[in-house]
């Protein structure tokens, strides 16, 4: 509230207002909190629902879709931003992977937007990174190049004890650009290792040139793998391929595995406790990814999926607090105006 003095405008103190963080017609910062929370968990439009259950408050779908969005693109920031660890790891496990996110675009100055948008899939991709005989992950997603993702795991694996002395163990299926960052971030000691289960199913086609019972057959050779065996499995798969050469699950299986050369020391890395199968970053897709940007129906702007998946990984990360606490006042006021 503003008077008028001698011809200078001055601004009256409130306390109440300042005590209590709130003004009028704004969210305050605690509102927000709820808001966003909810906001990224479910739907904007069941967001509101929920506000009414548990905070007894009135908000339209629009208002929390705003506010949630702004939080969301401040997450970026505070993705890599976790607890620096104590002490330096000496083994740490990186597993990364992409899958499809639903898009939209629209064409600019288009009178109706309806028949001017464009719906495609795009590649998120998700990293997850863990010291050795911890039980916690920290995530890490992006929607721009590999180089992108990388940059970001690189500066959560340095909080977590990461050096030019920590060996880093990397998991992923065949994608060539998952072993070309994990060689950059940890350069020569890096090693990386073909997800054994991803592995059964080229196997699991292969095996279907010779028998109908391809679950002993896939377990056979699995088995094999884990004993170290991967040169006897690719002998017999060839030898198999003298019988039924045209067989495209057998083709497919040998080029998968020849072109992949030192990705299958399954063995080594079970006698050192390391994983053979990327179950975390599996895992991640579903409560990280998933749970909110693949919703039935739901089709994002490319910075808004950007964001939310950023505001995700934060609050998986145990950065979710940290938010709050930077949210300053001028911020609050400006995100509901």
């Amino acid at each position: 509230m503003k008077k008028k003095k001698r011809g200078v405008e001055e601004r009256r103190y409130h306390p109440l207002k300042v005590i209590m963080g709130i003004s009028n017609r704004l969210f305050s910062n605690r509102c927000q909190k709820f808001m966003t929370d909810f906001g990224m968990e479910e739907s904007f439009q069941l967001a509101t629902k929920r506000m009414q259950e548990h905070h007894g408050v009135e908000i339209n779908s629009s208002a929390i879709r705003r506010v949630t969005l702004i939080h969301a693109r401040r997450a970026e920031q505070l993705v890599t931003e976790i607890d620096v660890a104590p002490y330096a790891s000496k083994q740490m496990i990186v597993e990364m992977d992409g899958e499809m996110v639903p898009l939209v675009e629209y064409v600019q100055d288009a009178t109706d937007k309806r028949k001017a948008k464009k719906n495609f899939w795009a590649e998120l991709r998700l990293g997850a990174a863990q010291n050795h005989f911890e039980t916690t992950w920290k995530y890490a997603a992006s929607l721009k190049t590999p180089d992108h993702l990388g940059d970001k795991m690189k500066g959560i694996m340095e909080r977590m004890g990461q050096n030019e002395t920590t060996l880093v163990h990397g998991i992923g299926d065949g994608a060539l650009w998952i072993p070309e960052q994990g060689e950059r971030i940890a350069a020569h000691k890096y090693s990386h290792l073909i997800d054994l289960y991803h592995l059964c199913d080229y196997f699991l086609e292969a095996v279907k040139s010779w028998t109908k019972d391809t679950k002993t057959e896939v377990d056979r050779l699995k088995n094999l793998c884990k004993e170290g065996q991967i040169a006897t499995v690719v002998q017999e798969l060839k030898s198999r391929q003298e019988i039924d050469k045209d067989h495209e699950g057998l083709k497919a299986c040998i080029k998968y595995i020849e072109n992949r050369p030192d990705q299958f020391n399954y063995k080594a890395a079970i006698e050192k406790g390391l994983d053979i199968g990327s179950g975390a970053i599996e895992s991640g897709h579903r409560h990280v990814i998933q749970k909110r940007l693949k919703k039935s129906g739901t089709w994002w702007l490319r910075e808004n999926a950007a964001s939310m998946a950023d505001l995700r990984t934060v609050r998986v990360n145990g950065n979710w607090n940290n938010l709050w606490q930077q949210n300053s006042e001028r911020q609050w006021l400006q995100c509901a105006a």
